[in-house]
């Protein structure tokens, strides 16, 4: 049923009757209410089960569309499939992700059901659905509530902007990797020692405030140089470069989405001033701040 999931599940089951849908869907005219109803009509006119009473006293829409999707051998995925590569991105697993998607990038649209008439609106509700499930595939696996809800949010709404039925198919990739990156960074995380664990929930909760090592030192409970010893140990970078690569990423989703201006984005993340935030930037990524806003890439 999601966009990303259905390019992405490895179908084992029914081989040859998968690939005989495919061609039936590739020659078939596509389903309008028009065609529909022709269906429906005609299997009315040759069974009793359904009589004109019963469509009064009933809701007989999804019975008809029950019937004309089995009358063009249409299918949803089989559950067990997506739920494995829910799996894949709720443990962070990105190389099995990675060559899923390679392997069936050509089948996209196996197996979607048709959300709307319109192909581009149909894209989009299949991306929300996709957000509000791995959002909450990866709050069950530890992920904060916060974290989960705002990334949802964030591509909805950029999916809500999208022209075109190639940019939503971009997007929702881009999404489900950065929700199985996050989780396997967070996987990764629960394998620190417990101060840097601490030390690193400090920093992601409060990316706008400026905070200091000792401040973040006082809140693990050590002192100030054995937990930048600690953390550089087992991070690979000092606690001040940890800080600022947070607040690099967090400005890049915060381009992404468009709503704020550069100097609001400097201001909300603790930046002393905008030119301070557009060196900092330009330094880490390779381009500026307002480049990367319009789409250029290092």
């Amino acid at each position: 049923m999601l966009l990303f999931l259905h390019f992405c599940c490895i179908m084992i089951k029914r081989p040859i009757l998968r690939l005989r849908r495919n061609i039936m869907a590739k020659n078939a005219p596509k389903t309008t209410a028009n065609t529909e109803n022709n269906l429906y009509n005609q299997h009315k006119t040759t069974t009793c089960r359904i009589t004109d009473e019963d469509e009064k006293n009933d809701n007989t829409e999804p019975e008809k569309l029950l019937y004309v999707q089995q009358a063009q051998e249409f299918y949803h995925e089989p559950i067990e499939n997506e739920n494995s590569v829910f799996a894949l991105i709720a443990s962070g697993d990105i190389n099995q992700l990675l060559e899923t998607k390679l392997k069936y990038d050509a089948d996209i649209e196996s197996g979607k059901g048709q959300l709307s008439d319109d192909p581009l609106r149909n894209q989009i509700y299949h991306l929300v659905v996709c957000a509000a499930v791995v959002a909450r595939t990866c709050i069950a696996a530890g992920m904060s509530e916060e974290t989960a809800y705002t990334l949802s949010d964030i591509y909805i709404r950029r999916a809500d902007i999208c022209t075109s039925i190639e940019q939503v198919i971009e997007l929702n990739n881009e999404m489900v990797m950065d929700y199985a990156v996050r989780m396997q960074r967070l996987r990764r995380t629960k394998r620190l020692s417990v101060p840097v664990r601490t030390a690193i929930k400090m920093i992601s909760e409060n990316t706008g405030k400026r905070l200091t090592v000792q401040q973040i030192a006082d809140e693990a409970g050590y002192d100030r140089s054995h937990l930048h010893r600690l953390f550089k140990a087992e991070i690979g970078m000092g606690i001040h470069e940890y800080i600022n690569a947070s607040r690099i990423n967090a400005a890049k989703g915060m381009l992404k989405d468009g709503t704020h201006t550069i100097a609001d984005i400097a201001s909300l993340l603790g930046f002393s001033s905008q030119s301070h935030f557009c060196r900092a930037f330009s330094e880490a990524v390779g381009v500026t701040p307002k480049e990367y806003k319009n789409g250029k890439l290092p």
